[in-house]
């Protein structure tokens, strides 16, 4: 009787928490569409100059282009760790090690998180490159409006606020 009460309990929090994820993620796409469309005209003579055609982008350019940046950086992160946990290093220089892996990991989960959004806005695929203060966008569309890079732009600068955008778009070449 004891257990039966205790998964019960445990089965609602877990559909809670799910619902409210839901919402959550409903809710801010939502918002994100309406305060883009409030910010349009303003950011709109700083996006055309920002926006340049790529002959071609078909998606398995995509994908490979993240599996080497992706290795790249597992390779980093391997002598970062090396670095950490050997004796041959004094402590300023194992922390700052340990500071450029956090770095690396925020900014693949950001490069992430905006692929999904810049995704979710319609595009076919898009590859989001962070390298410092640098973010290059380039997304699969026939053509790209300023509307559509405004959007971006403003979906990027939301994530890395003091970042320098680029958006580049290719045709569809499957």
């Amino acid at each position: 009787m004891h257990l039966q009460k205790k998964s019960s309990w445990l089965l609602a929090l877990l559909t809670l928490v799910a619902v409210i994820s839901v919402y959550y993620l409903m809710d801010s796409t939502k918002q994100s569409k309406e305060e883009i469309t409030l910010t349009e005209d303003a950011d709109q003579k700083a996006t055309i100059q920002n926006v340049t055609k790529e002959v071609s982008s078909p998606s398995p350019l995509f994908e490979e282009t993240r599996l080497q940046v992706s290795n790249e950086r597992n390779q980093l992160r391997q002598k970062l760790t090396q670095k950490i946990t050997s004796d041959e290093y004094f402590a300023e220089e194992k922390n700052k090690a340990s500071i450029e892996i956090d770095t690396l990991l925020k900014e693949e989960s950001t490069e992430a998180i905006l692929e999904t959004q810049i995704k979710s806005l319609g595009f076919t695929d898009a590859l989001v490159r962070i390298e410092g203060e640098d973010v290059s966008v380039t997304v699969i569309a026939k053509e790209l409006s300023k509307f559509q890079a405004n959007e971006i732009i403003y979906l990027v600068k939301k994530e890395c606020e003091d970042a320098n955008v680029q958006v580049k778009f290719g045709a569809n070449n499957y």
